[in-house]
């Protein structure tokens, strides 16, 4: 009898602990999947190389409307909303359905605007993408996320790719990116590097 009770004692110690560890995985998964991801896009008229970019039209759609829509694919992503400081990207937002927030119009970074924007949303995860990626897919966006969701201490992702041609690595619009031995961004520069 003593060795049956014992049993059971193991047994449900043993139940214990599983359902203790399974309980904090189920509420690490439920963390990792209900946090809340928004996406900005800034966008601003007056742009110095391409003033009036955001409303320019590709396919008879405003840039802006096919970086929304393209963002809005991505399952990831709990809203997307458009940080301007211009009523004309504002009104053309509206048109097809986007959400808006209205930030000063003095901005000059992307950055700024969004942080400004970002104040009014409650979210877990920003995903900032840029006014003039057209070409943004979801999984681009999945790609950026995930790291984040994965490892709470990682507070930044920028997507980047190899240059593959010296057209790319001269063109200006071109951004490059030094990266150190654990793959973090040490800077970024539009211009060539010198020699």
């Amino acid at each position: 009898m003593s060795s049956f009770r014992h049993i059971r004692k193991k047994t449900f110690s043993l139940r214990l602990c599983v359902k203790l560890i399974f309980q904090k995985s189920f509420i690490k998964f439920i963390r990792l999947f209900a946090m809340k991801i928004i996406s900005l896009i800034p966008a601003r008229m007056n742009s110095t190389r391409f003033p009036g970019k955001p409303l320019a039209r590709i396919h008879g759609r405003p840039m802006i409307e096919h970086i929304f829509r393209r963002a809005a694919l991505c399952s990831e992503l709990d809203a997307v909303y458009v940080a301007t400081g211009d009523g004309e990207i504002r009104d053309a937002v509206e048109k097809f359905g986007g959400k808006v927030i209205m930030t000063s119009p003095d901005h000059e970074r992307a950055t700024d605007r969004v942080a400004e924007a970002v104040k009014s949303l409650p979210a877990d995860i920003v995903v900032m993408i840029q006014g003039d990626e057209p070409m943004i897919t979801p999984e681009m966006i999945t790609l950026a996320v995930n790291p984040m969701r994965r490892n709470s201490a990682i507070e930044c992702v920028n997507l980047v790719r190899r240059i593959e041609n010296r057209e790319d690595f001269i063109n200006r619009n071109t951004i490059k990116v030094v990266m150190d031995i654990r793959q973090d961004a040490v800077f970024f520069r539009a211009r060539r590097f010198p020699r």
